[in-house]
């Protein structure tokens, strides 16, 4: 089974406040006061399209520097995650005012990484990626249907 996922992530009250920049932004409520900002190919496009930032697969100049502007009013990071039958990458990075703070990240515990910078808790037996809710979709276009009113 594959799971694919490229998004902006942080707090939800900034999100919501940024996701209003453009016309795919599309937030997504998670669990501990989080949500994402799915990297869709529309809003992508929207964004900016741009040679890869650090082996990232959607993080162009153009996106990078949004969520540069974010970071000012709280942390954000952006995650990749490219699975198929138990293999695959996962990747993150980290700003803060508008600085990198963490990263580029391209390990197997990239995500979990981040989302523990970002204050994710761990709810046992889950790790911080199941412990916020990124398991329920499989692929980055599916968590544009959930998007906050």
């Amino acid at each position: 089974m594959a799971y694919c996922l490229q998004a902006i992530i942080g707090a939800q009250q900034v999100l919501l406040r940024h996701g209003t920049e453009f016309q795919h932004a599309a937030v997504v409520m998670l669990a501990q006061g989080m949500a994402i900002i799915p990297l869709t190919d529309a809003l992508y496009g929207e964004i900016g399209v741009g040679g890869e930032v650090d082996h990232f697969y959607k993080l162009s100049a153009h996106v990078e520097e949004w969520a540069e502007r974010i970071s000012h009013m709280a942390p954000v990071a952006y995650i990749e995650a490219d699975f198929f039958g138990g293999a695959g990458d996962q990747s993150a990075i980290a700003w803060v005012d508008g600085e990198r703070i963490i990263g580029p990240l391209h390990t197997d515990n990239a995500i979990n990484e981040i989302l523990h910078f970002l204050g994710a808790r761990v709810n046992s037996p889950l790790d911080e990626f199941d412990s916020v809710g990124l398991g329920r979709h499989r692929d980055t276009a599916s968590w544009t249907d959930e998007k906050a009113g």
